[in-house]
């Protein structure tokens, strides 16, 4: 491999590597060189990948300590947002600014306060003040997060804010009064004996709408997206269990399809910066409850297995082809 393809390999910058790293920056790779295809350098890789040795080997070479990549992260934020502690430690002993702006205006050092690694920062020259009012904020987000610890659930779940129940089945295009509520074992029975596709469809407890289709993905999904909020409101839906990514209609229009572990941006909303999507590591909550938590947040509806599996729902025909 040469060393334009072994410097662009995103495995490349791995502890397990360093006797190749240190073989090439002894002939003259350059440790603060800029990864095109990569977007970023050997610094920003290897602290993705919590690689302290190879960490300390680049500062000892000369490395810049705080480059900024194509997205605005310096090598110090991609520790944080992966939960490298001891990455951490070895940059800001070499330097490294926690209080510098990266995305959106956060410095790594903001960040890493609302998570286990507050202990780093906290103590240092510049911390910034917390408002015990978003403290709280985050701290309710996090607790609903984790309220979904239990989930496990396969299927294509859809949450709707804003639209009533009845209205969400006038969208769907059936007759509310023509979709009577029914128990789990009639539920069962009509499914397995509708002609058309049908969805499940519900108010849960403390507001919003939630529709599923119990066999899994949710018939024509972009279909449903568009119809639900046509006219007005918001849908969110996802794999929660198997798929990191949630994909978000407001008004007739897909609003976008955030991914759990993706890197934000200075666009990105807020209440993905609440669910800690763009954390990698820093946070215990998983994928699973970052994803329910942001759809929960999005349309003010929140469930529970017992109650998807228990609940009497209405069936709904779903023609939207």
């Amino acid at each position: 491999m040469g060393e334009d393809e072994w410097a662009e390999d995103a495995d490349a910058w791995r502890d397990t590597n360093l006797a190749q790293i240190r073989q090439r920056l002894a002939n003259g790779f350059d440790p603060s060189r800029r990864l095109p295809w990569l977007r970023t350098t050997p610094l920003h890789q290897a602290a993705q990948e919590g690689a302290t040795q190879v960490i300390e080997l680049l500062l000892a070479s000369g490395a810049e300590v705080d480059p900024v990549d194509t997205d605005g992260a310096t090598p110090l934020w991609e520790a944080v947002r992966h939960g490298w502690d001891d990455a951490v430690r070895i940059l800001l002993a070499a330097g490294a600014d926690p209080w510098r702006p990266c995305i959106a205006g956060r410095s790594p050092g903001a960040q890493a306060l609302f998570t286990e690694m507050a202990g780093l920062f906290a103590h240092l020259p510049g911390a910034p003040s917390v408002s015990p009012r978003f403290r709280e904020l985050q701290a309710t987000v996090d607790a609903m997060m984790f309220s979904y610890e239990d989930y496990n659930e396969e299927l294509c779940v859809a949450f709707v804010g804003d639209v009533p129940e009845d209205e969400v089945i006038r969208r769907l295009g059936a007759a509310p009064e023509s979709c009577p509520p029914l128990e789990t074992d009639e539920l069962r029975d009509a499914e397995q004996t509708s002609p058309v596709e049908v969805l499940r469809v519900a108010s849960p407890p403390g507001g919003g709408v939630a529709l599923f289709q119990s066999g899994g993905i949710l018939p024509v999904r972009d279909g449903v997206g568009r119809a639900v909020t046509s006219g007005g409101g918001v849908l969110a839906g996802a794999f929660p269990s198997t798929s990191p990514s949630v994909d978000i209609w407001r008004d007739g229009l897909p609003a976008g399809r955030p991914s759990v572990h993706e890197q934000l941006s200075d666009d990105s909303m807020f209440e993905l910066w609440m669910c800690r999507f763009g954390d990698c590591g820093a946070h215990p909550s998983t994928a699973t409850e970052r994803t329910l938590g942001l759809m929960t947040l999005l349309t003010s509806t929140y469930i529970t297995e017992e109650w998807l599996w228990s609940a009497p729902m209405r069936l709904v025909p779903v023609m939207l082809w």
